[in-house]
């Protein structure tokens, strides 16, 4: 029977096997708490890759695997041990504390009265058993877990397996009742297999990864960029049609020789009239050599190759499979009307995820900026937005914030009346329009030139400097 406090006190030897008691049950809470966090932070991949380096299978590691894949029944068997520790402590712990501390009053000459004493001491020892409960028992366990969650898995993974054996009935009752007031309350009791993750959330544990040296800083924009290209559509990467170089199917073998060489794009939309509304087919640059061998008089309808068509608003991973699945590798986007809108190939597609690639033919007049003697850049309009900040290595929000894919698209939609010779603050950075065509701007100068006033900074929108 519990002794009553302040009427028989606890003796020395009373005392003694408490201090014992509560040793052991801070064990015991120690390694509930780590056994609870290892479970939550080792992934079951990490316990195949380390079962795999093993020419030997380890039973620990298939133990722990099913825990894992488990998690909800062994957490529960944590959690009961951590109660039952802290029920424990505060049935034991509170009592010889406040007892221990009454006697060093006494040893002290402190001059309380017993009921004063037992206040003082009763609050202070509640306040010491807290601190080394939480610090001993919960923090510590708990880092050390965090940081090597795999190695304290296999330190409790045996004992945690017996305990489990032992509370199974307990931890039964426990999750039947929770997960029936759960049902109660209208909600699904949650599962392991339920657990899924946002992009967001990817992304972020993604970058946590690469801070942490388990991930590669490459893999990381690789995973980004595939996030990013599942929101794209056709019409984000497409080469507009003002951009499209076509041959007529009029033309000859040798005067789609003569465009190829001096456009140097592999293929070519063949178009009826001269209209690009009007696209036939394509002109593979192989073809074309193979046939001017033979004779390259005749029309390009000999080397004609069929073509599909796929509208604007087309996700960009289902016009890959249209690709696939018809053997072509370029595509003619239109709008609603019907009218073509542009071409995609499925070098557009794969630089979405891989960033730009050059083959044989591309050289330095094909990229999309250039840096000047006086330290300016001339940057070409089709340059994406995502490339300008990576290039430049900054982040300018309201590039993030737009729907806009190009650097034209950006500066038109900022100002449809702008006109060559221009100029606009973005960020850190002047563009200057060098020309305006056809509606569309072709280069900008560029200058990184910081704003002083705060008004204007990487966050405000492209501005009209009116440098005409």
């Amino acid at each position: 029977m519990k002794q009553e406090m302040g009427n028989i006190p606890l003796d020395s030897g009373e005392i003694i096997s408490n201090l014992v008691i509560m040793l052991i049950t801070f064990v015991f809470a120690t390694f509930f708490v780590a056994a609870e966090f290892a479970l939550v932070q080792t992934r079951p991949s990490v316990l195949e890759e380390e079962q795999d380096k093993r020419e030997k299978t380890s039973k620990k590691i298939d133990v722990a695997t099913r825990m894992v894949h488990n998690l909800n029944e062994y957490l529960s068997t944590t959690q009961v041990g951590t109660t039952l520790c802290g029920i424990i402590l505060g049935w034991i712990g509170e009592e010889t504390v406040t007892t221990m501390l009454v006697d060093l009053f006494g040893i002290v000459n402190l001059n309380f009265n017993t009921t004063l004493a037992h206040a003082i001491g009763s609050v202070v020892g509640i306040i010491l058993l807290t601190y080394f409960e939480v610090v001993i028992t919960e923090i510590v366990p708990k880092n050390i877990a965090i940081d090597r969650p795999f190695q304290v898995l296999m330190l409790v993974v045996t004992p945690l397996r017996y305990f489990h054996v032992a509370f199974y009935p307990f931890v039964w009752l426990l999750n039947t009742s929770a997960n029936g007031i759960v049902k109660m309350m209208g909600m699904k009791p949650a599962s392991e297999s339920d657990e899924a993750f946002s992009q967001a959330e990817i992304l972020n544990l993604s970058r946590n990864a690469v801070s942490g040296g388990e991930l590669d800083q490459e893999d990381y924009v690789f995973i980004q960029r595939a996030f990013e290209m599942n929101d794209k559509v056709a019409r984000d990467i497409m080469i507009d049609r003002t951009q499209l170089e076509v041959v007529d199917v009029t033309d000859t073998v040798k005067d789609a020789l003569q465009v190829y060489l001096t456009e140097q794009f592999s293929r070519l939309p063949v178009v009826a009239d001269g209209d690009k509304d009007k696209i036939l087919g394509y002109v593979f640059n192989y073809d074309l050599i193979r046939q001017s061998q033979v004779d390259d008089s005749i029309s390009v309808a000999k080397v004609l190759r069929n073509i599909i068509t796929v509208p604007e608003t087309m996700p960009i991973q289902d016009v890959l499979k249209q690709m696939i699945n018809k053997q072509t590798p370029i595509v003619v986007v239109v709008d609603e009307y019907g009218g073509t809108s542009g071409i995609v190939t499925d070098k557009d597609i794969y630089e979405e995820l891989f960033g730009t690639v050059h083959d044989e033919i591309d050289d330095v007049s094909d990229e999309y900026i250039f840096k000047q003697d006086d330290g300016s850049y001339h940057v070409s309009g089709k340059m994406t937005l995502y490339d300008f900040e990576r290039y430049f290595q900054t982040d300018i929000k309201k590039f993030e914030e737009s729907e806009v894919v190009t650097l034209t698209g950006y500066i038109i939609e900022a100002d449809p009346d702008i006109k060559a010779g221009d100029s606009y603050q973005i960020g850190d950075f002047q563009f200057t329009a060098l020309d305006y065509e056809n509606a569309y701007i072709n280069w900008f100068e560029v200058i990184r030139k910081p704003v002083e006033n705060d008004e204007t900074n990487s966050d405000s929108e492209a501005q009209d400097t009116n440098e005409d």
